[in-house]
């Protein structure tokens, strides 16, 4: 019999703009049978709040630092890891040179992600049998379930590839379940999305109380992207017709004013699919209970070390400097270049007052998209401020469902004008212009695999994007090679201590 401890604390996935997600407690006085807890809504409903709580914790948690688009980043050509020395966060070192090893790899990510897989998967047991719904809100709840499945997974599938898969939560005698293949994960995780996308459980739009949880449109980012990473012609369509669908709804536009992204304003505004919330007031978590809701370290991490000056925080750890390569890869008119990017010696020209201490492997270049702003959070928490800043993470934008339409136009031989139009609708936004002006005639690109690769990396640089591009578009040896990659490392190491306790049924990936 399995047993759930519980407090009937309450869930919230927003506080007015920032948002985060709570999830059950443990009280150690109370005990039921997990079978008996969840058997109406209220309760289901908590089940799925707590599904949703994992996707706050890979920046920080179990002791370990493992923010995704900085774990994923450190792969890319964009940056650096940088911190105090070589040997500081020894796995993200380790993998930037392609060299991890099974007790040098982010093992905090794949139990975050297997937690998250757990939840869901409770969620999905009980749903059928749980007491006090409508039928609309019943296929609401599972739909999200299977959606958050197949995020956890996805980010499983693309780190370790080869892993153990779970449609129901494992007692007793099965504990130890076959591992997938990197295909047979991909199709499980694709039938999760195309069960979360059958009919109309998930709705196009939620309350503002309820953003943070899944809708049609995000789900439809997720399969996507499933999709292109695979390189899965077979299911072009399907995803082409999914971005039409987000495209004509209306719903959703780019932003004119590209820095403003990054600002509590620019927190789901028109542009934004899916944002992972967090908050900095009210807030409960702290170093020592790092899985309670609030705010995210990250712009702590990728902090200026020893900063002196205006706008920005002063307690950075000097983490994930910013190649020049890339500064220099934008266009001198491109706003995005300096949106995504902090040239401090640029910054010093406006602010002589300003002044750092440089760290490890330092470039004088920051990520200024989730740079820890002054006033990013509460200073009077009593809750570990620095771990606390409200900037959510972007998930999905609205620019990645026209340059991945754009794509899928060139990769099934559409329409070619449609697919220029797509993505010259960003590059316009870029420069502060409309696709019409007469004076972006000269900036108009037309959409070529080669011309999409790059405008990919400008759009979201730093956002976790660029080394998952060069794997799919089979430019990553080309790229990286110099640093030692090859396709053979295309999947880091299972975590050692994952291959102890599975007593060989857990085959470990070659690299």
């Amino acid at each position: 019999m399995k047993y759930i401890r519980i407090i009937l604390a309450a869930l919230v996935l927003s506080v007015s703009v920032s948002c985060t997600s709570d999830f059950l407690d443990v009280d150690p006085t109370t005990e039921i049978p997990e079978k008996d807890y969840y058997d109406d809504y209220e309760t289901l409903l908590k089940g799925l709040m707590a599904a949703y709580a994992p996707l706050q914790w890979p920046d920080f948690v179990f002791g370990e630092y493992g923010p995704l688009a900085f774990v994923s980043d450190v792969m890319s050509d964009d940056v650096r890891v940088g911190g105090a020395n070589e040997t500081d966060i020894p796995y993200l070192q380790l993998m930037r040179k392609f060299s991890a090893t099974p007790n040098h790899t982010p093992s905090v990510l794949w139990v975050v992600l297997y937690s998250g897989v757990y939840r869901a998967n409770t969620v999905l047991q009980y749903v059928d049998t749980a007491e006090g719904m409508s039928g609309a809100t019943r296929s609401r709840i599972k739909a999200e379930a299977y959606a958050l499945r197949a995020y956890y997974y996805t980010w499983l599938w693309k780190l370790f590839g080869n892993v153990p898969y779970y449609d129901r939560n494992p007692t007793g005698p099965d504990y130890l379940i076959d591992q997938l293949t990197a295909d047979g994960v991909y199709a499980k995780i694709i039938g999760d999305l195309d069960a979360a996308l059958t009919g109309s459980g998930l709705p196009k739009v939620v309350k503002s109380a309820e953003l943070g949880r899944f809708t049609r449109a995000a789900a439809q980012m997720l399969r996507a992207n499933v999709v292109m990473y695979q390189q899965d012609a077979s299911r072009y369509a399907t995803v082409l017709t999914d971005m039409c669908e987000i495209i004509g709804s209306g719903l959703y536009s780019l932003r004119s004013d590209f820095a403003g992204l990054w600002t509590d304003s620019g927190e789901w505004g028109t542009e934004s699919i899916f944002e992972i919330n967090y908050t900095d007031s009210p807030s409960s978590r702290t170093w020592e209970n790092p899985t309670k809701a609030g705010g995210t370290v990250f712009p702590t991490l990728i902090g200026i070390n020893g900063y002196s000056g205006p706008k920005w925080d002063t307690g950075g750890y000097g983490f994930e400097p910013v190649e020049e390569a890339l500064y220099n890869a934008y266009e001198g008119d491109d706003t995005r270049r300096d949106a995504t990017i902090l040239n401090f010696a640029k910054y010093r020209q406006q602010h002589p007052e300003a002044t750092y201490t440089p760290r490890y492997d330092d470039t004088g270049y920051f990520n200024r998209k989730y740079l820890g702003r002054a006033d990013g959070h509460d200073k009077y928490t009593g809750n570990a401020p620095e771990m606390n800043f409200r900037n959510n993470y972007r998930v999905w934008r609205y620019a990645e469902t026209l340059l991945i339409a754009s794509e899928l136009i060139v990769r099934t031989n559409g329409d070619r004008d449609e697919a220029d139009d797509y993505l010259n609708q960003v590059r316009a936004r870029a420069f502060g212009m409309k696709p019409g002006d007469a004076a972006f005639a000269a900036k108009r690109r037309p959409a070529t695999l080669d011309n999409l690769l790059l405008e990919n990396r400008l759009e979201f640089a730093l956002e976790g994007h660029r080394f998952w591009d060069l794997v799919r578009y089979g430019k990553a040896e080309e790229v990286l090679g110099s640093r030692g990659y090859t396709d053979a490392k295309k999947h880091l190491p299972i975590p050692q201590s994952e291959i102890d306790q599975a007593h060989g049924t857990l085959k470990q990936n070659p690299y």
